[in-house]
């Protein structure tokens, strides 16, 4: 099986927790992308933002999001990080019991890439992306 250096996207960015939510959107909506790591000052993943926190924890909750900081959003648990020479199907493993749709890939302290659903679907066989896409959407009990 592949690893994960080689399904994950390299143009991942990171946001600080001092910006804004609506420069985490912009920079979403700049890099065609759903979710950010949170990195701090050294580079060091602390956690993730998705649009859907920005919809409904920012904006549904009626918080103004050019003042709203990213470190204000309540994060459920430490991120869920990959070494870019990890077998891909361990990682794939993690997406679909931990329900999480992207993963940063981190070298040396520092995200060089994320892998996403969107990844996982162009770069591996139907049969895992079926697998995958369905246990990370599986509704929990």
């Amino acid at each position: 099986m592949a690893t994960a250096r080689e399904i994950m996207h390299t143009n991942a960015i990171c946001i600080q927790s001092h910006d804004t939510a609506a420069n985490a959107a912009r920079a979403m909506a700049e890099n065609d992308v759903g979710a950010l790591p949170i990195c701090d000052a050294e580079g060091t993943v602390t956690g993730m933002v998705t649009d859907r926190d920005l919809a409904i924890q920012v904006l549904a909750a009626g918080f103004d999001a050019e003042t709203y900081e990213i470190g204000d959003l309540p994060q459920t648990s430490t991120p869920i990080i990959a070494d870019p020479d990890r077998d891909a199907d361990e990682i794939l493993a993690t997406m679909a019991g931990q329900q999480i749709r992207r993963v940063p890939v981190v070298e040396n302290g520092r995200v060089i890439g994320m892998i996403a659903q969107a990844d996982v679907a162009r770069e591996l066989p139907e049969p895992v992306v079926g697998e995958t896409v369905g246990a990370i959407s599986e509704p929990t009990t």
